[in-house]
Order: structure tokens, then sequence, then C-alpha cells
């Protein structure tokens, strides 16, 4: 600490008085667009310079944000964090748990939002029917009857050109959607069959994740009075929440978990699940749709495998998944260029040194994964898709990773890590297989447009409508 400098003079936008720089927000001038933070995040890379840390601070009801632009540092501040990592709380989805939905919540806050004590004591309740890799494997079988009725859906959507319509993205999070009710609740929702209820919560959804941004980072007006973006806020919540407690079974994770610990308790961790396992997939999706798509050689490199490894005449099992190791490289490799989400962070419990610098207690550090699996010093040609790069074996030629660099392994986070990792990671990753497997194995699949551009919602999504060309294959 005494070789340190100064937390004053490390680089970042300058604060006004008062209005600190939420104004910057606010106002929604380059690059300080809540919807367009990838840019936000170059350029505080830029002002950080190599291997430093850059702040953005005073931001009205938030702790001081500091971004350090380094796998090494990251590595460090995340090994060293205790038993019950703290994240920044999300003020307005605490206000929604504590304060106006006190009665419901009480004492079980959830995964989401909350951090210390009633984090712990929660994700202890629920984490093992979660984390155990059994668990994934065991809803195999009932992930893929959804996925089938999706890929027959693609079918029927298709128009004459054998191009997928332009609101493919909701198709995604329907497909999303259903997936998470079939292995968290145990039933299904009716979204490939358009069902009513189906259709609102999407649209909840939607409504959630649009107007986090707003409520998070721009001036806190909510607190004032009900804004726009906070009614809608609340009524997605409250949609979700019932649905949850309307449709959880006798079956399912939530099934297990309300056998152990409460129907209550189900029910708000399904609720959790929602928020969190239906924008982020859907989009993690489209990506390598997109990614594969532009890239023959890595499509026909999957196509090989997948004619080889799936079964035929019997449902898939977790152990033919495990036979698939290319299609896993290429999802790891669609989520480091484009993860789903930009960044992950931690509020440190007490002051200490980052990339040099003091930084104090409370200060909210955002690990900017976006950009250090983007950065040529970790990944070679980063811009070019090379889902080998992941397939130290089988890594040849041009798509060699040198092998006395490797890959850094706190460079590409999309999941998290530590004991604030992703509580789903396993399920996500088994119904983008299978989807990707069904696709891929039944279509050739093409992209006729220019490139796709992204904003932050804040899940990391496509803006451009995702119409793929859909050519089936001669073996199907």
């Amino acid at each position: 600490m005494s070789a340190a400098r100064c937390y004053t003079v490390m680089p970042g936008p300058k604060p006004l008085p008062i209005l600190g720089n939420s104004w910057r927000f606010a106002l929604g001038w380059k690059p300080w667009k809540t919807k367009t933070l990838d840019i936000t995040l170059w350029f505080l890379r830029a002002l950080a310079g190599s291997g430093g840390a850059a702040k953005v601070a005073k931001l009205f009801g938030h702790p001081d944000l500091v971004f350090p632009f380094c796998a090494d540092e990251t590595a460090r501040i995340y090994r060293r964090e205790d038993s019950m990592p703290h994240r920044a709380v999300a003020p307005c989805l605490r206000h929604y748990k504590q304060e106006l939905r006190k009665e419901f919540f009480g004492a079980e806050p959830g995964l989401i939002g909350v951090h210390g004590e009633p984090w712990s004591r929660f994700r202890s309740k629920v984490s093992k029917a979660l984390i155990a890799p059994e668990a994934a494997r065991a809803a195999v079988p009932e992930l893929e009857y959804v996925t089938d009725d999706f890929v027959d859906r693609i079918e029927r959507i298709l128009n004459a050109d054998r191009e997928l319509p332009k609101d493919f993205l909701t198709e995604l999070y329907k497909w999303a959607l259903e997936s998470v009710g079939a292995w968290a609740l145990g039933t299904r929702l009716g979204c490939l069959t358009n069902d009513t209820e189906a259709k609102v919560i999407i649209k909840c959804i939607h409504g959630f994740f649009h107007s986090v941004p707003e409520l998070e980072l721009s001036a806190p007006l909510w607190r004032l009075y009900s804004t726009p973006a906070y009614k809608t806020y609340v009524d997605a919540l409250d949609t979700f929440r019932s649905v949850c407690l309307k449709r959880l079974t006798d079956k399912g994770v939530c099934a297990q978990i309300a056998n152990s610990s409460g129907k209550k308790v189900a029910t708000i961790l399904a609720l959790d699940l929602l928020l969190v396992g239906v924008d982020t997939t859907a989009a993690a999706a489209a990506s390598t749709m997109y990614l594969l798509a532009n890239t023959e050689r890595a499509q026909k490199c999957l196509q090989s495998e997948l004619d080889a490894k799936l079964p035929t005449g019997r449902r898939m099992t977790s152990k033919d998944l495990d036979q698939l190791p290319y299609l896993k490289a290429c999802i790891k490799e669609a989520l480091r260029i484009k993860p789903v989400i930009l960044g992950n962070g931690r509020c440190i419990q007490s002051d200490t040194v980052i990339s040099g610098y003091e930084v104090p207690k409370g200060s909210h550090v955002v690990f900017p994964h976006y950009i250090l699996s983007n950065e040529e010093r970790y990944f070679p040609s980063p811009q070019e898709y090379v889902p080998e790069r992941w397939l130290r074996d089988e890594m040849s030629g041009e798509h060699q990773c040198p092998k006395e660099m490797g890959i850094h392994p706190f460079a590409s986070l999309p999941f998290g890590f530590g004991r604030r990792m992703c509580i789903g990671k396993r399920f996500a990753e088994v119904e983008l297989q299978l989807l990707l497997a069904k696709i891929f194995h039944r279509y050739n699949v093409s992209w006729r447009y220019g490139e796709l551009t992204y904003s932050v919602t804040p899940t990391y999504v496509p803006n451009e409508p995702l119409q793929f060309t859909m050519n089936a294959r001669n073996n199907q």
C-alpha cells in the first residue's frame, strides 16, 4: 500500500460538482450511452493504458467503479475474495425485494441483487440441486424434447427463400424460456405454441432488461416518483413471481428445493432463474449461429463432428454431448468474442491496491471480460472466430495458439468465477449444446447481410434481424 499511487490520480472521466459523472449517462453522448457500454469500455481501456486501470467516480446512488484491464489483476482479486463475495447491490432490485414486496420475500432475498450472509444462506439451500454435474445431465432428455420442437418450428417459419423471419431473436427467447421451464419448473410453458401467457412473460423479460440500464446508471428519478421504466420493471417482476407460483410442479429442479426448503424458496429461485436464464442463453445462441454462419471452415468442422458422433435411432444423453468437443469449443469461442454480459463485478470489503493504485473500501471493481477476451495479448487475431484455439491437442497451422502462451484462465470468463459464478451455468451449456447440435446437423446456415451490430440491454444482444438462411443438408 505504501508504494501505491493515490486513488485520485487513477485515470477516468472527471466528475462535475454535485452532478458527478451520472450526467454523462443521462445525456447519452458518446461514449456514455447505456446501450453501447462496449464502446464505453474501450474508451476506458484507452485511458487506462497497458495493464492499467480506470475509474468512473461519483455516480448517483452507486459506489465508484474501478476497471482493471489486466487478466493477472483479475485473477489476483478473484482469488483473494472470502467465502461470501460481495457484488454491488442493484438498488432497484433491492428496493423491489426488500421494500416494495417485503411481505413476500421477507428473509429469503434470493441470489440476484444480494450479498453477504443472506445470499450465502439462500445459496446453501439451492446450490446442491443446481451445481452438481448430474443435475444438468439428468435434464438432457427433457431439454432435447424442447429442442426438437424448436427445430421443427424453425422449418415451419422459414419463408420461400429458406430465410428465418426478422423476429427470430424473439423465437430464441421462446426456446430459452421453454427450456428454463422444462428443467427448473418441470413443466412446458407453451412458448413454442404461441401460448398467450408465454407471450406476456417474454414481453416482461424484454421490459425488465431494457429498463435496468436506465434505472441503474441514469439519475435515480424512480426514487422520487414512478417513472415509466420503473413501472415496467415492477410489472415485469410481479408477472414473473405470479408465473413461478402458478407453474411450480412436483418435477424439475425447483421441486427438489420445494421439498427440502419450502415452496417459497423454490419460487424465489425460479424467479431469479427466469431473470438471468432467458435473454442470456438466447443471445449466446444467436451469436454462435452468426459466427458459424460467417465461418464456413468452422461450420464444416462442426458438421463433420456431428455426423460422426450424433446418435441415430435413439434419444441423446449427456454422454453423447461429452463426445462433441468441437461443438463446445464453438460455444466458448462465441462467448469469447461476444460475451452475453460485458463484465462481472465485486464490491471490495477493505482498502486494497489494484493495478498499482490505492482503491478504497466499498468501491465496485468491474472485471471487463469483454475487453480482455478481445485483446491481441490474450488471444492472437482476436477478431477471428477460431474454435480450435480451445482444443489444445488439435491445434495446427495458422490457427495455432502458441503453447508457451496458452489461454489465460481469467481472460475469458463468460459465466464469472468462484462462488458467485452463474449458478445455472451447466444447464445453459446443455441447452446451447443441444440446440446448436440439432440445427447444424440438419442445416447449412448462411448469412447474407452485413456485419451484425450489438447493443447492451444489459445483455449484449444483436441489433439487426437474425435472418439466417437455413438450407437442409443432403443427409437430412
